[in-house]
């Protein structure tokens, strides 16, 4: 083995080598003591076979005590250190020589792109990421760089580009391997949550409020949350530990909301001919005795009391609550209907979800004159418009406690003036706007809408009516005038799951033809009592 070749230098002194430049591998005892920065440059140039070229003066000397034998490589590391503590380093131009440049400079040179170099010169490597975001662990490494080293974050690909020596490169590069892992509370996770009850796109703005508000911990990112209308999916991108908070929220969000099954009856009735039959509007419904008799009680012609009963186990197979006062106030608008005192327009039925508004609308579209167009050589054209006329029913139950609905009601009546000119009609609107907390199966009626009515009614003597002149003697015309009542009576019923509105409309359709029953039994009553009257 070959003893290895000693060089030592004098302070100030010109280089002196007293030996043959060793081979590739041979080691080198160097001692230096006073030594001009530009003479060390001489002397790695000597001993590497490199051509170096030295831009400008570099000021100052180094001092180096060398008591085990170094490397080539381990000369270049040297001078290195030695131009690095000066703001200097050595590149590699590429041309067959070495440049000492200006770190500064050195960065925006052609420098080696992730690839091993002869010299330790500065280069550049690019570092990716498969959990940590480029912009914390730009922060992190930054630590492990050069005074001079430059890192440059790349947000779309996820990776980091480093300038620096290859010793920070190297330690840069085990900290990656240690840092580069999932961080459950900062990682971003796509989630995909099918809603089975909640509008999606309803729940969304509501989560985005949450989110607001919500307190986030360094590097962590607020969740993105977006909705898919066909599928009424929920799309997360969230840490896994923001998304089980926020899950928590969802699931108590997507409940299985209640319903509302609302019955409608939209009823004319004639104020006169309510009066004819002796039945004021508005009487109250029968009440539950203590031995469980329902009595319905209605002032017929002669202001008697003619008396309903219905057996309590009758009434004891149906779970509809306020049975009692239902069926009587059916009965008496049933009772008003078969008298022609009521005309039942409209029986409308809707399924609400609580606490979301649905709406009714009972009419019809009529044209409606807009005035007159005169044209040039085509004369007069009349316009039109096309207007909807009815009745638009909206309706938005809310769930309280103890099993009773608020119902906010608006009613808006469009109408035809009746004694408008045809083809310029008068349209007016009544239009009501109320809350109410009724019982389950409880009915609220919204009166107020009303209109007046002028009818006109001929009477003549059979045969001698008919006589030419003398005709007018027996007969006879009467003008009256009727205020027409627009009644709109809602009945909701709550329906705790889905399976229960079969057995809801079941149970309603056996009421109503016992309602029908004993409406026949009060006019049969009713008829008896006047065939009996002294």
């Amino acid at each position: 083995m070959k003893s290895p070749v000693r060089i030592f230098f004098l302070s100030l002194s010109l280089l002196t080598v007293l030996s043959a430049a060793p081979a590739k591998n041979e080691k080198i005892s160097l001692s230096i003591d006073g030594m001009a920065v530009r003479d060390l440059i001489k002397l790695v140039a000597a001993t590497t076979k490199k051509n170096i070229f030295i831009g400008e003066d570099i000021p100052g000397t180094i001092s180096y005590a060398g008591n085990k034998p170094i490397t080539r490589k381990d000369i270049y590391g040297l001078l290195q250190t030695t131009l690095e503590s000066r703001g200097y380093t050595m590149v590699d131009t590429g041309g067959g020589y070495l440049s000492v440049v200006k770190i500064a400079d050195a960065t925006q040179m052609n420098l080696p792109f992730m690839e091993k170099s002869d010299i330790p010169q500065m280069q550049t490597n690019i570092f990716s990421f498969h959990f940590a975001s480029a912009e914390n662990m730009g922060i992190k490494i930054k630590h492990f760089t050069s005074k001079n080293g430059k890192i440059t974050a790349s947000k779309e690909s996820n990776s980091v580009i480093v300038t620096d020596f290859p010793e920070n490169i190297e330690t840069i590069k085990k900290a990656m391997q240690i840092l580069d892992t999932r961080d459950e509370a900062i990682a971003n996770t796509t989630h995909v949550i099918p809603l089975k009850n909640a509008d999606a796109k309803s729940l969304v703005t509501t989560l985005n409020t949450i989110i607001a508000k919500m307190a986030l911990i360094p590097g962590q990112q607020p969740p993105s949350i977006t909705s898919d209308d066909s599928t009424n999916s929920l799309i997360i991108i969230a840490s896994d530990e923001l998304f089980k908070s926020l899950e928590n929220t969802i699931l108590s969000l997507d409940n299985d909301r209640q319903q509302v099954y609302v019955r409608a009856k939209i009823i004319e009735i004639s104020e006169n001919k309510s009066q004819e039959i002796g039945i004021k509007y508005g009487l109250s419904g029968g009440v539950a005795g203590s031995h469980g008799l329902f009595t319905f009680n209605s002032l017929l012609g002669d202001g008697k009391t003619s008396a309903l009963s219905l057996d309590s186990r009758l009434l004891g197979a149906f779970s509809i609550p306020a049975i009692s006062s239902g069926i009587a106030l059916g009965a008496n608008i049933a009772l008003l209907n078969s008298n022609g005192a009521a005309d039942i327009l409209s029986e409308p039925s809707i399924l609400c979800i609580d606490n979301q508004e649905s709406s009714i609308y009972v009419g019809k579209t009529q044209s409606i004159s807009s005035g007159v167009t005169q044209g040039v050589g085509t004369g007069i054209t009349q316009n039109y418009t096309r207007q909807d006329i009815g009745l638009t029913l909206k309706i938005k139950p809310r769930l309280s406690n103890d099993n009773k609905v608020l119902l906010g009601v608006m009613a808006k009546l469009e109408d035809i003036e009746p004694n408008s000119v045809a083809d310029r009609p008068s349209t007016t609107k009544r239009e009501v706007l109320t809350s109410a907390i009724v019982n389950n199966g409880e009915s609220v009626i919204i009166g107020g809408l009303i209109r007046e009515k002028m009818d006109e009614t001929n009477t003549k003597v059979p045969f001698l009516g008919d006589l030419p002149g003398i005709g007018d003697l027996f007969k006879s015309k009467v003008a009256s005038r009727d205020k027409i009542n627009l009644v709109i009576m809602l009945t909701p019923y709550i329906i705790e799951k889905s399976g229960d509105l079969n057995s809801l409309r079941a149970q309603l359709t056996e009421l109503d033809a016992i309602q029908a029953r004993y409406v026949n039994q009060i006019t049969k009553n009713f008829d008896t009592k006047k065939e009996i009257k002294p």
